[in-house]
């Protein structure tokens, strides 16, 4: 932070700037959070709990080990 310069800006000039930057950043985030062009995470403190309700598409069928159809289903012209 010290340099061996004598002229030109003192180092708190860039620090400030920086401060500034930094500032303004905020403001514009804070500002885009209210404005609600940005969303906020919800804290995970106050989360509740997510309730997966599974709903049955599925028609039923009957499941067999057997792959093969049974005789009275198979065709006779083959």
């Amino acid at each position: 932070m010290v340099s061996g310069k004598t002229g030109g800006r003192p180092m708190s000039h860039f620090l400030g700037r920086r401060v500034l930057f930094s500032v303004v950043v905020l403001v514009v985030v804070i500002a885009a959070l209210k404005l609600g062009f940005i969303k906020a995470n919800n804290s995970p403190i106050n989360a509740t709990a997510h309730i997966q309700i599974q709903t049955n598409t599925a028609t039923p069928h009957q499941q067999s080990a057997n792959t093969k159809q049974l005789p009275e289903k198979q065709n006779a012209y083959l």
